[in-house]
């Protein structure tokens, strides 16, 4: 057994992994590409894939002695490089006088591309035809592609860049390319054609409104082939104007007016022929489908994937973002409060509700983005009820809907409510954290009290939830100083940050009553500020509903509403003796140096106990204007684009996302399009959009299913309905899965991101965060316990024979759903890969598979037979891997 385990391991591993290299060529270099000191000639790219495998098809638009002349072929890419062997044309003219057997492409010789980034390269050259010869060039990037999968539907949308043509004119056509964010797209286009026999090239460019484009045409001439092109050489001579018009994602009309003699007036009937891969247009079919689901959902179910064929990835993903979250606090809140109305048990026992509504909202929330986003950010953002809050389910529930209500929103705004958060000031123990309360000694000078700040929050909100450890570029990777990588934080940054972190407790808001309970909190006058410069309140817990002898889990409001600021214990850079008239302390204890060298002054009014009047608000303002001037300074950072950037990526699409993904990403981060920095919800779509998450996987792509997501995925797939006591998920997972919704075993997760399993993920030099958690003994447990799961609300007899039970509290398969799959083998197998493993199954296992069903298991029951093999699939490496 221990050696089968080893061995599936290992297959799930090497589905994600292959020799690593600096750089592979992948479906994110579609674009323009130019040598910025030879301007005015350049190269169109295009990834696409075959059945052979990818290629990458080329088109070289450059001039030769004074005439424009366009080059083009399609070569085979092996790792960081692609040879293409060109054409050159002649003997055609332009339209309505363009006849297609007029017009012939000769050998010309052959263009070797090789990138160190998806942004350069450089480019050579040998051409046996006079006036080209030999030669190379550095290239860098000019144009990228707008994101893709958005549907046509009366428009221009951003998969429409590609080749276009009349199909009755074969031999000249347009290149187009969508560029710009969301809502600011245009339209780029060259015309490779002929006059008069001779090549010609136009470029075109305007903006997009609705299914048109309308596009401004110039005609470039005068310079020559490299080396002796001179960018001073060309002339931009105005052509007219196209427009083009999307009929759908496979077909336009185009229509053109030029001023020059030759060209005219005219219209074609377009139709595509190429499309950039990652950049697909049109319909979505349900594989496609299923596959974008699995990275943007809990799992595709049938009603998910006919939404993403309706709308499109992007459009599901637009509608998704305007949805409202479905909150899970305030109803575990009421369920808590009835339970221990009748029942009164300490608080850990009162976690299953807790755990029931995650799973509810998992498996049937319609906000299903917003929901997969609060997973990935409590994983980033950690908070654990593995710590003092296993007390308050309640106070943890509520720290998730924190994470929904931010998840499109602003980085800068959650990560002000993540450190206002009672739940995270418990669990990073910044709640009630004081400053250093400096008084006079006998002699009047001023000594330092034996209170610290707690630095605990201070350094993971900048390692883990903000800059991390490394200064980094915008795609992620290091810059270093001598070879070494440069920090981005050291101990006394830690400590003047702790200093900001002071005078935060609870909120005191009064008595209140949830379903019926009433809790009492004491706070004085609730009218004013005066409370919160009450050493009693700043010291007060919150009340849970007890009875003799035991403490529920219902807490009190102001056990989750967001932290206070408490003056009197923060730090403003004053004494805290009367005896000097609380005076300034002397540099540097006066200030705080943050991050960057922004520097906290002092407080201009005094805070302590006495403080009266309007003194007061200055106090309040000063504590929390720090904590605010300490967000922006985090938040602002440069680092937090690509750092983000990437611990996203991995929670959704992929382990290893190549710098030019997280670049991509980072650059959304840094200006969704509309000049706003740190977008969500702009950063979100970016990752699930990336041609990167959309071609077809390529090497080094993917990520070991978290194993959660394989629950949820197998119950969402199966269309799990609730336990007939209307429980989904009064289950703990971390039993047999190794994990639990928000109860990660410390602050830096389940696994850490940088996590490489040993021999063939290490080997090549890849990370594989949730291998951290697979081993021997939770890949037993995770088996048996899928198998309890699956079998949930059945049994079986003596003789194998199955039949229905009362099902656990949590989510069952009901017998409708196993009734109307297929009796086939095959079909039976095929319609589990279409709903497990989005149509991805290996051959070789499906074979088996059918081998199975139809010998040892031919003769079972239907059911027993559906189960069985939906557990077989479960714990395959091919529904490990997320591709």
């Amino acid at each position: 057994m221990n050696l089968s385990i080893r061995r599936s391991a290992a297959a799930m591993a090497l589905m994600l992994a292959s020799t690593a290299q600096a750089y592979e060529i992948g479906p994110e270099i579609s674009g323009t590409f130019f040598d910025p000191a030879q301007s005015g000639h350049g190269y169109i790219l295009e990834y696409l894939e075959t059945d052979s495998g990818p290629l990458l098809a080329v088109s070289w638009f450059a001039y030769s002695d004074g005439e424009p002349v366009w080059l083009v072929g399609a070569g085979p890419i092996d790792g960081d490089t692609a040879s293409i062997p060109l054409s050159i044309g002649s003997g055609g003219d332009f339209p309505p006088r363009f006849v297609a057997s007029q017009a012939t492409l000769s050998d010309w010789g052959t263009l070797t591309l090789r990138f160190s980034g998806y942004k350069q390269g450089s480019a050579s050259w040998n051409s046996p035809l006079a006036g080209f010869g030999s030669g190379s060039m550095p290239i860098v990037r000019l144009t990228s592609l707008s994101l893709a999968h958005d549907l046509p539907t009366g428009r221009v949308a951003a998969c429409h860049s590609g080749s276009w043509f009349d199909a009755s004119q074969p031999g000249h056509g347009l290149f187009v390319e969508i560029i710009g964010p969301p809502g600011q797209e245009q339209m780029v286009a060259i015309w490779y054609a002929y006059l008069n026999g001779a090549q010609r090239w136009m470029t075109a460019v305007g903006p997009i409104n609705g299914s048109r484009a309308e596009l401004t045409v110039s005609q470039p001439r005068g310079a020559d082939f490299p080396p002796n092109f001179r960018s001073s050489d060309v002339v931009e001579q105005p052509w007219g104007s196209l427009v083009f018009e999307a009929v759908d994602g496979d077909s336009a009309r185009l229509s053109w007016t030029s001023t020059l003699s030759g060209y005219g007036s005219g219209n074609l009937d377009l139709t595509r022929l190429s499309t950039p891969a990652g950049y697909e247009c049109g319909d979505v079919d349900a594989d496609k489908a299923s596959r974008f689901l699995t990275q943007a959902s809990f799992g595709p179910n049938p009603q998910a994937v006919d939404e993403v064929r309706q709308l499109g990835p992007a459009g599901w993903i637009d509608r998704q973002l305007g949805l409202e979250p479905t909150l899970q606090r305030p109803t575990v809140e009421q369920q808590v409060a009835a339970a221990v109305a009748v029942d009164p048990r300490p608080g850990p026992q009162q976690i299953v509700f807790r755990l029931d509504r995650w799973f509810s909202s998992a498996l049937y929330a319609p906000d299903q983005l917003r929901q997969r986003m609060a997973f990935a950010l409590s994983q980033i953002m950690v908070v654990s009820d593995i710590s003092q809050l296993v007390n308050v389910p309640t106070v943890v529930a509520e720290y998730n809907d924190l994470l929904l209500r931010g998840a499109f929103g602003a980085y800068r705004d959650l990560l002000r409510d993540v450190t206002y958060s009672p739940a995270m000031g418990i669990y990073l123990t910044h709640l009630r954290n004081q400053k250093t309360d400096w008084t006079l000694d006998p002699d009047g000078a001023l000594v330092a009290g034996a209170t610290q700040p707690d630095e605990n929050y201070a350094r993971e909100v900048m390692q883990l939830f903000s800059i991390g450890l490394k200064e980094l570029r915008l795609d992620g990777t290091p810059i270093e100083q001598d070879g070494q990588p440069v920090p981005t934080y050291d101990q006394t940054l830690i400590t003047q940050t702790a200093k900001v972190l002071t005078g935060l407790s609870y909120d005191c808001s009064g008595p209140t009553t949830i379903g019926g309970i009433t809790l009492n909190r004491n706070c004085g006058r609730v009218d004013d500020s005066t409370r919160f410069f009450s050493p009693t309140v700043f010291f007060s817990t919150p009340s849970r509903y007890a009875v003799p002898g035991t403490i529920t889990g219902l807490a009190h409001p102001d056990f989750y509403r967001p932290m206070k600021c408490f003056p009197r214990y923060a730090d403003t850079g004053r004494s805290a003796t009367a005896s000097n008239n609380f005076a300034i302390l002397p540099a540097p204890n006066d200030r705080k140096i943050l991050l960057a060298g922004v520097t906290i002054p002092p407080s201009e009014v005094a805070c302590h106990a006495g403080t009266g009047g309007a003194d007061q608000q200055a106090c309040i303002d000063y504590c929390e204007n720090q904590i605010d001037t300490l967000v922006d300074t985090l938040a602002a950072h440069p680092n937090v684009g690509p750092n983000f950037a990437r611990l996203l990526i991995q929670r959704f699409t992929t382990s290893n996302p190549s710098p030019g993904y997280i670049e991509r990403v980072a650059q959304v981060f840094e200006n969704d399009g509309s000049g706003v920095r740190g977008n969500l919800g702009a950063m979100l779509r970016a990752i699930l959009l990336d041609p990167e998450a959309r071609a077809t996987p390529a090497r080094n792509f993917g990520k070991l299913r978290e194993p959660l997501l394989k629950l949820t995925a197998l119950w969402r797939a199966l269309q799990a309905q609730p336990a007939p006591n209307g429980f989904v998920g009064a289950i703990d997972t971390s039993r047999f899965l190794a994990q639990r919704p928000l109860a990660a075993p410390s602050v830096f997760n389940f696994y850490s991101p940088d996590y490489t399993q040993p021999g063939v993920l290490s080997d090549a030099g890849l990370v594989g965060p949730e291998f951290e958690i697979l081993n021997e003994s939770t890949a037993i447990s995770s088996s048996d316990g899928l198998l309890a799961v699956l079998f949930n609300g059945y049994r079986l007899d003596a003789n194998n024979n199955i039949s229905t039970a009362n099902p656990q509290a949590y989510a069952n398969i009901p017998p409708a759903v196993l009734d109307a799959l297929p009796r086939g083998s095959a079909a039976l197998v095929d319609a589990l890969d279409d709903a497990l493993l989005y149509g991805q199954m290996p051959a070789g296992m499906r074979s088996k598979l059918i081998a199975l069903l139809d010998g040892e298991m031919a003769t079972a029951d239907h059911r027993l037979r559906v189960l069985n093999l939906t557990h077989l699939i479960a714990i395959s490496p091919a529904f490990a891997a997320q591709l």
